[in-house]
């Protein structure tokens, strides 16, 4: 099978592996994300939601896979939000970082450093099909074989379940922004971490996920407040939800 892994980087992850969970360090603009991402999820889960659902524990009881995990900032929401969460990871360290927040946190991920693919072809535990929810966040502009990635994705998931992606608009906007203005000029995103040549459209991601049976129906943008003070500051605001796809996006449908 076709690694789908860049290990250029997976390098650079690991070896920033003990920065994860620093809120004003390399990670700084996922932990500004995880209030919009969490808010996409949680609206699009309602469709594979069958019992009655609190606020609190609105993914109570759903096995919900969570790729290229890093240190778990996603991980732990969806956790506490009641999910059933595996993690995974092909950084190591990473999942070493995810590990260690999660047993101070006192709560129960199984984390694996592994890839999508060696996921599919464990033997101890049998995954095809196994998930309710696969989530693929800011992970996807970063994988080699873009659509073997897919089709694994796909795998994972059961019929009926949900997919979810967050990612980066191959745009004239998406590069600017998300690559040299986030990397070169705020420098609230480490250098080299963005390559534009795996960003992706909302309209091509959309095709090449059809192709394995994903149908992505619900699209939304995040968007960072940038006030003066955070320029001055070098970081972004919180991001929101927003209609403005050109830049940072998420992709939501259901696996057939």
């Amino acid at each position: 099978m076709t690694n789908t892994v860049d290990e250029r980087e997976i390098e650079q992850f690991s070896l920033l592996s003990n920065k994860w969970w620093d809120k004003s360090g390399p990670f700084a603009a996922l932990h500004k994300l995880s209030n919009a991402r969490v808010e996409f999820i949680k609206n699009n889960a309602s469709r594979v939601i069958s019992h009655k659902k609190t606020e609190t524990k609105f993914l109570e009881g759903l096995k919900c896979l969570d790729i290229g995990c890093g240190g778990g900032i996603l991980s732990e929401r969806l956790s506490r939000l009641g999910a059933i969460v595996t993690g995974i990871d092909a950084s190591e360290s990473s999942i070493n970082a995810a590990k260690e927040h999660s047993f101070k946190s006192r709560l129960e991920i199984d984390y694996k450093s592994l890839t999508t693919g060696e996921l599919l072809k464990s033997k101890k535990d049998k995954f095809l099909n196994k998930f309710d929810i696969v989530i693929a966040s800011e992970v996807i502009e970063h994988v080699n074989e873009r659509k073997i990635f897919l089709s694994d994705v796909s795998k994972l998931c059961r019929p009926g379940g949900l997919v979810v992606f967050t990612t980066i608009n191959k745009s004239f906007l998406g590069v600017l922004l998300a690559k040299f203005f986030a990397e070169d000029i705020l420098k609230v995103v480490p250098k080299k971490t963005h390559d534009p040549n795996k960003f992706i459209s909302p309209q091509e991601l959309s095709s090449e996920a059809e192709e394995y049976n994903i149908i992505l129906d619900n699209f939304v943008g995040f968007v960072p407040s940038i006030k003066i003070n955070n320029i001055m500051k070098r970081e972004f605001g919180d991001f929101i939800l927003s209609s403005n796809t050109d830049v940072n996006y998420g992709a939501a449908g259901i696996r057939l």
